[in-house]
């Protein structure tokens, strides 16, 4: 959505963002109000149709995660940070069902 100001110039109030990261073999779905980050999600591999058609949707714990860890994250890029906050996310998640199988 864009905005207009006094001054005629358009703001974008909230954009979506759908990137192929190769080198973690993934796409990922990032929604922005402003320069804010606020929904965030993903699916592992290269299936686009499968990805836009389930994954363009908010993991509200995958985002709530993210922001709460971002400013603890490493990397030349708000990207490289996101892709950090989805690996430790992953094994975060996989850490607990190992655990109920123990």
């Amino acid at each position: 959505m864009n905005i207009k100001t006094n001054n005629m110039e358009y703001i974008k109030v909230e954009g979506v963002e759908l990137i192929w990261s190769q080198t973690n073999d993934r796409y990922i779905y990032i929604k922005k109000r402003g320069n804010e980050l606020i929904e965030l999600n993903f699916v592992q591999g290269d299936d686009f149709e499968l990805f836009k058609n389930q994954y363009c949707v908010n993991d509200e714990d995958l985002t709530n995660f993210y922001l709460a860890t971002k400013g603890y994250l490493r990397g030349e890029s708000e990207l490289d940070r996101i892709n950090q906050a989805i690996w430790a996310h992953f094994e975060y998640k996989q850490s607990i069902v190992d655990s109920k199988y123990l």
